[in-house]
């Protein structure tokens, strides 16, 4: 990629959407959506960090908030499409060679990106599937 010779752009989901600690370690080619959206960069450190604090986001599951939240300081209730977009967005940004924001890295769009992963969640294949990862962060961050 840094190369040249591949492309990634928006249409490819980057490993770090993945389950684990290590981006991508759970992906399955056999399935897809198998641990989509619930990668570790995109929780913990970016959805976590921004609405509950830097010190919920890198403790651990038993941590407790002691102070009001961005969450709900916002009126945030519940998570929706485009607040996982969003956190995708700052984790693909994050871990860019960019020094500052543009809408297009290279060949990828940032703009096509949020659009794609809030329509894959709000249009998914498998229905279930969606209700799964909406379900997972209003649970879990």
């Amino acid at each position: 990629i840094e190369s040249g010779e591949i492309k990634m752009d928006a249409r490819g989901w980057p490993a770090l959407l993945y389950k684990g600690k290590v981006a991508g370690e759970s992906f399955d080619q056999q399935n897809m959506q198998d641990g989509l959206f619930e990668g570790y960069i995109v929780e913990r450190v970016v959805l976590k960090h921004i609405l509950t604090g830097p010190s919920s986001a890198l403790a651990g599951d038993d941590f407790h908030i002691s102070n009001t939240c961005n969450a709900s300081l916002h009126g945030m209730m519940s998570f929706e499409a485009e607040h996982i977009a969003y956190g995708a967005i700052q984790a693909r940004s994050s871990i860019s060679s960019r020094d500052k924001w543009s809408e297009n890295d290279g060949a990828f769009s940032y703009r096509k990106f949020y659009y794609r992963i809030i329509d894959v969640i709000r249009n998914p294949p498998d229905e279930a599937w969606a209700a799964a990862i909406l379900q997972h962060y209003n649970l879990y961050v």
